[in-house]
């Protein structure tokens, strides 16, 4: 992940990520076979870090290949995250 401070404490990030299905699992039954082992995505976000260290972030994952083993699928992650975290 790329960040840029637009003034001090707020950012914006942007940067690729790679995804590996580890496993697979809905209702006890396992659906790994019907994914892909890998995902390509683009995360964006942006940021702000109060003077205390206190920082907050939202992201959004955008996923750009297709996740589905059959090629009728058109199957793509999409992830919002929010975090909290302390810098010390």
């Amino acid at each position: 992940m790329g960040k840029y401070y637009l003034i001090k404490g707020l950012s914006l990030e942007a940067g690729p990520q790679v995804g590996v299905l580890l496993s697979g699992d809905y209702e006890g039954v396992d659906v790994k076979d019907s994914f892909m082992d890998m995902d390509l995505s683009l995360n964006a976000g942006i940021g702000y870090k109060l003077n205390n260290g206190l920082n907050f972030t939202a992201r959004y994952n955008f996923g750009l290949t297709n996740i589905g083993v059959s090629e009728d699928s058109k199957v793509k992650n999409g992830v919002a995250q929010i975090s909290v975290g302390y810098f010390f």
